[in-house]
């Protein structure tokens, strides 16, 4: 089942993404730091859950998966030319290891698409890190178009940018 994330989940979605920023350390990947402090942090997670962006995908009472799922907010008109639909930016996708074979990328990813349809959202759009291969593999897998790659003044690495029609 996919919900909205509560203030009472805080703690085990911060978990999830304290493990996913570890490996991403060890494949030496920079999208996601490495402290509290670094990105995401806990402010960042407990204000997607407050504004109702951040979704969770429950099986058997736990949490097997989160996606953020926000307005545009033009963060990508500084850095690189993109669609400027009405469109939702899809940020924040964690899944943990031991639950990565069963499709729950896939199923937040589609429940984005469906949430977009919905409400009359144009275009989804969001980045991954050049050296982040599952996610850049999931994104052309479903039917994103790369756009091109872009840097962050203040933010290490480089980013692989895609867009999808709804």
């Amino acid at each position: 089942m996919i919900e909205n994330a509560n203030i009472n989940d805080l703690y085990e979605i911060v978990n999830i993404m304290d493990d996913i920023k570890q490996e991403m350390r060890d494949e030496h990947n920079p999208q996601w730091g490495s402290t509290e402090e670094d990105y995401p942090s806990i402010d960042r997670i407990k204000e997607d859950i407050t504004t109702n962006n951040l979704y969770k995908y429950v099986d058997d009472n736990s949490i097997k998966g989160v996606i953020s799922i926000m307005e545009d907010t033009k963060e990508y008109d500084e850095v690189i030319e993109n669609s400027h639909k009405k469109a939702y930016i899809i940020h924040r996708l964690a899944i943990p290891q031991m639950y990565r074979k069963n499709n729950i990328a896939t199923k937040l990813m589609e429940y984005a698409l469906n949430k977009a349809k919905a409400e009359g959202i144009e275009i989804l759009k969001s980045d991954t890190e050049v050296s982040n291969d599952k996610m850049n593999r999931l994104f052309i897998k479903l039917g994103y178009i790369y756009k091109g790659q872009f840097v962050y003044d203040d933010y290490p690495g480089k980013y692989n940018y895609y867009e999808k029609e709804v």
